[in-house]
């Protein structure tokens, strides 16, 4: 390992997170956002998006899951080299793809809860991996991410939802948790940057307050190629070479054991929008 690379290391093993400066230049960034464009506008020509009311914007741009898979372009950059060399240097290992969230976070969009993503993703042994890809300039007016250093090597932790009520439980409000407003750290993203974190720091996201900014990022998960059982896409997993891999699925994760069946997250149509 190169002392850059150790010291990459170091300072996510110290808090949990760690931004890494311009590893997409902006013609990568264009990239990526003209292609997502480019689906967004092909679900609105095809109604697939409706617009409500009481939250115009944020339903006009909903965030779009597992475009890696449908879009050449998207996977091209989800695959890029320099990044799952960052994803094995943080890891320890080769990385795995698990899913890729496209967040265009538009003027009014709510918060995303501070939340754990392993208590649901259900890998096992080991834990998430992600690399939040900054599309924008991010900073807590906009909607920027926000995390609890030293998170990172806690245990999941429950939420204080009302598990009998399915459909919230599983839904990001019900995924919230609690905690004090100075254990949090704001971080702010120039376009290009990349933000690497774990599946179990709690974090999230900032309302974002602006009239005019979006905040838009790729989001990609992981997880060790060392991975035994998971829950969500266990048998959709992506290599570095784009081949696809195949897991066990876990039946026994963190989000469904306060519930009567491990079917009830499929009941509640947590997946649904991940298809």
């Amino acid at each position: 390992m190169t002392e850059q690379n150790q010291q990459l290391k170091q300072r996510f093993d110290e808090k949990g997170y760690v931004v890494v400066k311009n590893v997409f230049d902006l013609n990568e960034v264009e990239t990526i956002i003209r292609a997502f464009e480019g689906e967004w506008l092909k679900l609105v020509q095809q109604g697939e998006i409706s617009v409500r009311s009481t939250r115009p914007l944020e339903s006009l741009y909903p965030r779009l899951r597992d475009y890696h898979r449908k879009n050449p372009v998207i996977m091209e950059q989800t695959l890029k080299a320099e990044l799952f060399d960052l994803m094995k240097t943080i890891i320890g290992e080769e990385a795995l793809v698990i899913s890729t969230s496209y967040y265009f976070k538009s003027p009014t969009t709510r918060s995303l809860p501070l939340h754990q993503d392993n208590y649901a993703f259900g890998v096992s042994p080991g834990t998430t991996y992600a690399a939040w890809i900054s599309l924008d300039y991010t900073n807590k007016e906009n909607g920027g991410l926000q995390f609890v250093p030293g998170t990172q090597t806690t245990d999941l932790s429950f939420p204080d939802a009302d598990p009998t009520n399915v459909k919230k439980y599983f839904s990001d409000t019900g995924q919230g948790l609690s905690v004090e407003e100075d254990q949090i750290e704001y971080v702010e993203t120039e376009p290009g940057d990349v933000v690497i974190f774990n599946g179990n720091i709690i974090h999230g996201s900032t309302e974002n307050t602006t009239d005019y900014q979006f905040r838009r990022c790729l989001l990609t998960h992981y997880t060790g190629e060392s991975v035994e059982r998971l829950a969500l896409n266990f048998n959709k997993l992506i290599n570095r070479e784009g081949e696809k891999i195949r897991r066990r699925l876990n039946k026994d994760t963190k989000i469904t054991q306060k519930q009567k069946s491990v079917f009830s997250i499929k009941e509640a149509g947590y997946f649904d929008s991940w298809k």
